[in-house]
């Protein structure tokens, strides 16, 4: 099996960037990761030609718009006087329903959400407030339709939609070449063990700013609290608070043996993107390592902090009857559940019933655990959160 690098350096990648926006500045901040990123694709991704292509892609852009941002922050020092006000913070954990729970808030209509193609293109060409952001969607979605090309099965997993809402995950990519490098895209074993020392109250900062910047460009004067999610926050609930100290947290919880089996699942065809190699085989152990280890700080987290206040939600009643759960949360966050939400709740519902692109079907012995295994890891959640399973 061939295996291929970028054909561009860290050192050239950054110059590139600069001759596409027309900006000469040195982003210092994401120097060290973009050369930790680029040895560990080079010499551990194993990547198809494709893929290369892609990755290299994909951080170009990255690159372009951590160029644009930082001239509009100077250019418009309005902007950090964006307020974040209440935002409704999901924190469940991957495959836990939080992306149904996600999309239910959004349809309401009652709070400001991230599309798809916002993430991957926040930042302006220009630098005008007012343009066409016609371009900026064109290349988000024709990502979404390369990763479709790439990974068929990815749309019956977790489809990347241009126009829908999507969680963080690609804001996080602009902080420190974020998840979808680390584990969903790619194994990097070296970057991966970089990228977890790194300051995650810096990254959500930086999600913060991104926020009040992409707030600037498209909800003027518009008070609806952002609705937000990311399997990242599951466990960060008290340093979520310290960047967003009126935030509304909710946390989904779901059968470890499905969420497991799930995310392996997951992993396995996303790779298929950029990389040959078949990874079923390290799926299955080295998820069920990292989200066991993943719950157990969640759990300390949530005992070191009782105070923090969750809502605490679970995938069975939220697949059967999601108006119950979208009005325990209005309860929960003070929220008036008008009549017009409800509708909008049913309508969403009837639009975008379970499996809507099709079935994709995993198990635990796919992937080479049994259920056995991972009841062993995740007894300690279990126990604890046993009427939400």
């Amino acid at each position: 099996m061939n295996s291929f690098q970028l054909s561009l350096s860290a050192a050239q990648l950054m110059a590139r960037s600069r001759q596409m926006t027309g900006i000469d500045s040195v982003d210092a901040d994401i120097q060290e990761a973009l050369e930790r990123l680029v040895h560990a694709l080079n010499n551990e991704a194993q990547l198809n030609e494709a893929g290369a292509r892609g990755m290299e892609s994909r951080i170009l852009t990255i690159l372009c718009n951590r160029l644009c941002m930082q001239r509009d922050f100077d250019s418009y020092p309005e902007i950090d006087d964006e307020k974040i006000v209440r935002p409704h913070i999901l924190t469940g954990a991957g495959r836990s329903g939080s992306t149904k729970m996600h999309k239910l808030l959004a349809g309401s209509g009652d709070f400001k959400f991230l599309r798809f193609w916002q993430q991957y293109n926040p930042s302006l060409r220009t630098g005008r407030r007012i343009e066409d952001p016609s371009e900026r969607i064109r290349e988000a979605d024709e990502f979404t339709r390369w990763f479709d090309r790439q990974v068929p099965q990815a749309k019956l997993i977790h489809p990347y939609e241009t126009f829908e809402p999507e969680e963080e995950t690609f804001l996080f990519d602009h902080a420190r070449f974020g998840i979808n490098f680390n584990i969903t895209h790619t194994t990097l074993p070296s970057y991966m063990q970089w990228y977890m020392g790194q300051d995650i109250v810096k990254q959500l900062q930086f999600i913060k700013q991104s926020l009040k910047y992409l707030q600037w460009q498209f909800h003027d004067h518009d008070d609806r609290p952002w609705v937000l999610k990311n399997p990242l926050y599951c466990g960060l609930e008290p340093v979520l608070e310290q960047v967003f100290p009126s935030a509304v947290l909710i946390a989904t919880h779901r059968d470890p043996t499905r969420r497991v089996s799930s995310s392996a699942g997951l992993v396995t065809n996303f790779k298929k993107a950029y990389s040959d190699l078949d990874r079923t085989h390290e799926a299955g152990p080295g998820m069920l390592e990292f989200m066991a280890e993943a719950a157990n700080q969640y759990l300390a987290g949530r005992d070191a902090h009782p105070g923090t206040k969750i809502l605490d939600i679970g995938y069975g009643e939220l697949t059967t009857n999601s108006q119950r759960v979208v009005e325990k949360i209005y309860t929960f966050a003070d929220r008036p559940f008008k009549e017009q939400v409800q509708k909008a709740i049913a309508r969403w519902e009837d639009e975008n019933h379970q499996h809507k692109h099709g079935v994709y079907n995993y198990t635990l012995a796919d992937y080479g655990i049994t259920p056995e295994m991972v009841n062993e890891k995740f007894r300690p959640y279990v126990e604890r959160f046993r009427e939400y399973l």
